[in-house]
């Protein structure tokens, strides 16, 4: 038995983890599918990229074609190709009969087998700029990506800061139920001891064991919050070894003014740098619109053998050299592209500026907000330090006989009421100045306790 009891500790002990805020970050920003697959779309912008530059390498191919038919003009075409062709099968053998006479070995030949292998190459030598701005568009696109892969990063690593302190402030209030608990029972032992004395109703003892009820609940609320928690950081971070949580992570930011702030979020933030981006792909895309009113120059180029079996001598090749030119004399749609994309342009400068003006309102909000919540936890701190006070003056009175259980109890309550407050007080206070770390671009696992 005792074998198995260690066993199952071993087990246990083996698969749990106490984990700090930058190792469960960490295992998040390794892990976390959305960031595998934002990793993927920068893959993918890469590939785009290298699919564009493939264009100005043109295209090679080899075809080998097989067919028979008695097609008077195919036949007639083949032995041409194949240079096989006789004046007998242009007709000639029915000379001298009337001009009108549809000669027999044109026209009906017998059936023929033709066979053609050949290599083509077509390159674009000219696209009026388009392959080239493409390319510059697949670039930009690029960093967008990147840059929405940092913004995904960031904002799992508010996530994981959110989670992490809610796991450490519900231990803590575990922590402070169970020592309230732990007063309680003195509370309870007493009160019985007084009531064996007549000093008390029994009416006071069962105040004090519904009071230990009640904190019993509130422990298993807490212990439940602390569960999600740890769920939410298992979920996060793809580690479901997670057990505990250590200490705060609490950032202590410098407290910038709002002006100071927002020019570093303006030059910092990925979202201002991703609009910009893509501010210059929409002027880009005007310059493909206008790509269509240049000339476009190609080549085509094709060497093979065609012969009614497969021959690859000197005598049955052949070679095909194409330089073509194509310029659209007239195209109405064209203007109205080039409009389209303007007009998509203008839009993206206003939605830049809409970018713009959305830092300026979060940074006004999220400074208030964390003034708010600072000058809240101060009170909160004040609060719980004059509840413990006094209860614990309360306690005194009342194992001297002064108060009542019902007054105990009260400021019992009062102080759990003033630590619960004070501990959501502080929770409130770190998410708040998380809020402006991720604002201003800063990067969670840089940022010191």
């Amino acid at each position: 038995m005792y074998k198995l009891f260690l066993y199952f500790f071993v087990i246990t002990f083996a698969y749990s983890q106490t984990i700090s805020f930058e190792e469960v970050l960490t295992d998040t920003l390794n892990n976390n599918n959305d960031l595998k697959n934002s990793k993927l779309d920068i893959d993918i912008s890469s590939l785009n990229i290298d699919e564009v530059n493939a264009l100005n390498y043109g295209k090679l191919n080899f075809e080998s074609q097989v067919n028979r038919t008695n097609h008077a003009g195919y036949v007639f075409n083949s032995k041409l190709s194949s240079r096989e062709a006789t004046f007998k099968d242009f007709g000639f053998a029915q000379m001298g009969e009337p001009m009108n006479t549809q000669p027999t070995d044109l026209n009906y030949p017998e059936a023929r087998t033709n066979i053609n292998n050949k290599l083509t190459y077509d390159v674009a030598l000219f696209t009026g700029f388009k392959i080239s701005t493409q390319k510059d568009i697949r670039k930009l696109e690029k960093k967008i990506n990147t840059l929405k892969l940092n913004m995904n990063k960031r904002e799992l690593s508010f996530e994981v800061f959110k989670a992490y302190n809610g796991a450490v402030i519900a231990k803590e209030y575990i922590k402070a139920l169970n020592e309230a608990i732990k007063t309680v029972n003195n509370i309870v032992k007493s009160s019985s001891i007084f009531y064996k004395e007549g000093l008390i109703t029994s009416i006071d003892v069962k105040q004090a064991k519904a009071y230990k009820f009640e904190l019993l609940a509130n422990l298993a609320n807490a212990k439940k919050r602390f569960n999600f928690a740890i769920s939410y950081l298992r979920f996060l971070s793809s580690n479901n070894n997670i057990t505990d949580v250590n200490n705060i992570k609490d950032i202590k930011l410098k407290l910038y003014d709002k002006s100071e702030l927002l020019q570093q979020a303006l030059t910092k933030k990925d979202s201002i740098k991703a609009s910009i981006l893509y501010k210059d792909i929409m002027k880009k895309s005007i310059d493909v619109a206008k790509g269509d009113y240049y000339p476009t120059l190609y080549s085509h180029l094709e060497y093979g053998y065609n012969d009614n079996r497969y021959n690859f001598s000197d005598d049955k090749d052949y070679y095909n050299a194409v330089i073509g030119l194509k310029y659209t004399l007239f195209d109405n749609s064209r203007e109205i592209k080039v409009q389209k994309n303007k007009i998509n342009y203008i839009k993206a400068k206003i939605n830049h500026e809409k970018q713009i003006n959305y830092i300026k309102m979060q940074i006004d909000n999220s400074i208030d907000d964390l003034n708010t919540k600072i000058a809240i936890l101060s009170a909160k701190i004040s609060s719980f330090d004059l509840a413990k006070k006094i209860f614990e003056q309360a306690n005194k009175m009342y194992k001297n006989h002064l108060i009542s259980m019902t007054d105990l109890l009260k400021q019992k309550s009062d102080f759990e009421v003033a630590q619960a407050e004070l501990l959501n007080a502080k929770y409130q206070r770190y998410v708040a100045e998380a809020k402006v770390a991720k604002i201003i671009n800063l990067d969670f696992l840089d940022l010191k306790d």
